[in-house]
């Protein structure tokens, strides 16, 4: 449904938001944050500028994961 596909596109905004936060407070380049999350430079910038439809929520959380930012689920 509709709601569906919009909380899932919030969830991956949430999370990309995450990300590039964390690239603007270390002063990284989209290249140097690449080599960090283990990621082309193209799919960096894909982050920046939120490109949602690009990447699963999996992908997103297992990049976190790698700059040691645990993501909690929580439903309900």
């Amino acid at each position: 449904s509709q709601k569906q596909i919009n909380d899932t596109r919030l969830l991956k905004e949430q999370l990309m938001t995450e990300l590039s936060t964390w690239i603007e407070q270390h002063h990284l380049k989209q290249a140097e944050a690449a080599e960090i999350l283990m990621v082309s430079r193209p799919r960096v910038s894909d982050v920046v500028n939120k490109k949602t439809t690009k990447f699963t929520i999996d992908t997103l959380v297992e990049m976190l994961s790698r700059i040691g930012k645990p993501v909690t689920v929580a439903v309900g």
